[in-house]
């Protein structure tokens, strides 16, 4: 039920529209009805008018972003109550009931509720709870971080989530692990969605060879097999270019010298 004024009696207009003001402004209806509102309320009140209108017009979107504009500005209880009728037109039960509850629990700016509103806010409560799905993700490994709909979700302890009903997209990530992607409907109060992600095998590095099967080592012996060819045809090349070396004369030990030779003194 959006709280609005009825807008087939302009003669009424202004009487309905004021305690609507008492709760978007957070003033009393004698204020809101004769007191000077600032130019803040006065675009916060404005853009409230414009989401109920929208939502007479069932453009449910463009009125949910006109009421949060308005409590932007102006903190309301009112506006809060309006736009979770909003999301609950729009099939997202789970945001429409956080709503409800924070409103419940604390009202706006630790001011609680007027009566007639705390009922509209229970009413509407308790008609989306029963339309949410409980979803108990099976997860392994059981720590895996899990995004739904391109939002990561703290998942409780005992692996359940609330989602609405209809189709989502689930991954899950996890260090060491495949990222697994699962896209499943949900419906009914409960549902059960199993998410598995294979471990990531890494494989040891292989075993060095031997060294004598390693390519250094056939380069460094075929180094040093041809250095040593090398020096060996030097040597060779050497020996046969040599001059010959005259010989010592033979000895004249035993020879019997002339004697025209043999100096006289």
């Amino acid at each position: 039920m959006i709280r609005r004024m009825p807008r087939r009696q302009p003669h009424l207009r202004w009487f309905v529209l004021a305690p609507l003001c008492a709760l978007l402004l957070g003033q009393t209806p004698a204020i809101a009805a004769g007191g000077k509102l600032s130019p803040e309320e006065q675009e916060a009140r404005a853009l409230f008018d414009q989401g109920l209108a929208l939502s007479d017009e069932s453009r449910w979107s463009e009125a949910l972003d006109a009421f949060k504009k308005s409590d932007k500005l102006v903190h309301s209880a009112s506006v809060r109550f309006n736009m979770a009728v909003t999301l609950r037109a729009l099939g997202r039960y789970v945001e429409a009931k956080r709503i409800a509850e924070e409103l419940l629990a604390r009202g706006v700016d630790d001011k609680p509720l007027k009566p007639a509103l705390q009922k509209d806010v229970e009413k509407l409560r308790d008609e989306v709870a029963p339309k949410i799905v409980h979803v108990e993700l099976r997860r392994n490994p059981a720590d895996g971080g899990v995004e739904i709909d391109g939002t990561l979700f703290i998942v409780a302890a005992d692996g359940r989530v609330e989602l609405d009903p209809g189709k989502h997209v689930f991954i899950m990530r996890k260090e060491g692990y495949e990222t697994v992607t699962v896209a499943q409907s949900v419906a009914g109060p409960e549902a059960v969605v199993v998410l598995t992600a294979p471990k990531i095998n890494i494989a040891p590095p292989p075993e060095p060879p031997p060294f004598y099967k390693r390519g250094w080592f056939w380069g460094t012996v075929g180094g040093v097999v041809a250095a040593g060819a090398a020096i060996a045809v030097v040597a060779v090349v050497t020996t046969a270019d040599a001059p010959a070396v005259a010989a010592p004369p033979p000895s004249t030990v035993g020879r019997v010298i002339p004697a025209a030779f043999t100096v006289r003194f």
